[in-house]
């Protein structure tokens, strides 16, 4: 695996810090994304990037609306250039049924 990257291509490798920041933007971005809770980034092989996203959608949509969201998020993630090879969306179905409970709790 080492062998087939070149020299030039690991000296240019984002940090982990540099692909979490480029992944939040890009979730961020897209309007059906209410909050991004959690996005850790994984190498594998020094070389490979996988990033595992925890996002909220809106409440209201379906399970098929997310699925869709998801799936749009996991390609816009790896057409960007930040060379993720792999990307991972989970959904936090509960995030915003616990916020709105603290928005009524005394």
């Amino acid at each position: 695996l080492l062998n087939a990257i070149e020299d030039n291509d690991v000296e240019h490798q984002m940090s982990a810090t540099e692909v979490e920041y480029a992944a939040r933007e890009i979730l961020e971005a897209d309007s059906d994304v209410k909050s991004v809770e959690g996005v850790t980034v994984h190498f594998q092989d020094t070389v490979l990037i996988r990033v595992d996203a925890n996002i909220c959608v809106s409440s209201n949509a379906t399970i098929s609306e997310a699925n869709s969201v998801a799936a749009r998020l996991r390609k816009n993630l790896m057409d960007s250039e930040s060379n993720i090879d792999q990307a991972n969306i989970f959904l936090d179905l509960n995030a915003p049924i616990m916020q709105e409970e603290k928005l009524l709790s005394p």
